[in-house]
């Protein structure tokens, strides 16, 4: 079973990387699935296996991305709101290419539609705490598609000591 899992999730990453090529240079309207499995050397059958749509394709590419970064973090129940602000930056700078692709292809509110379902308890019975949770990741998003669209001018580092400072700030001393 490990090996069909593997295997499938291999596929899938095919896919996922043929689409972002082909939408460097088109639109998601007009790259067709030939295109896509064509490139990703993988049969048609296989592409409607695994996806119902391109948009599904991002979607799954985004989450693995969003998933494996999550894991790699040490677990470490003290981290300040400095040093995850650090992190999250790091993160999306890693995946900057991915993300430009996504802001020229006008399809990064695909981004936040991830953000949200990845970082927000959408379940929670607290309507305040949900709307607290949607504001950050909107607000989020913003800044990171503002940040990349502008050119990365300052660093993951300086844009996680500017957003940890501006919005969650802390005594002097923890900075």
């Amino acid at each position: 079973m490990g090996r069909k899992k593997n295997s499938s999730d291999f596929l899938k990453e095919c896919i996922a990387d043929a689409l972002f090529i082909l939408l460097r240079t088109k639109s998601i309207e007009s790259i067709t699935v030939r295109e896509i499995t064509e490139l990703a050397n993988v049969s048609r059958i296989t592409y409607y296996r695994n996806f119902t749509s391109k948009e599904n394709v991002i979607e799954f590419k985004l989450d693995k991305l969003m998933t494996e970064w999550i894991e790699k973090q040490p677990q470490k129940e003290s981290a300040s709101a400095h040093e995850l602000s650090i992190r999250f930056f790091q993160f999306f700078y890693s995946i900057r290419d991915i993300v430009q692709t996504l802001i020229r292809a006008n399809l990064s509110l695909l981004l936040l539609n991830r953000l949200i379902l990845k970082f927000n308890d959408i379940n929670t019975a607290d309507s305040s705490e949900y709307y607290r949770q949607i504001f950050i990741s909107f607000g989020l998003c913003g800044i990171i598609l503002s940040w990349m669209d502008t050119g990365m001018k300052e660093s993951p580092e300086e844009m996680g000591r500017i957003i940890s400072r501006k919005f969650f700030p802390a005594p002097e001393s923890e900075l």
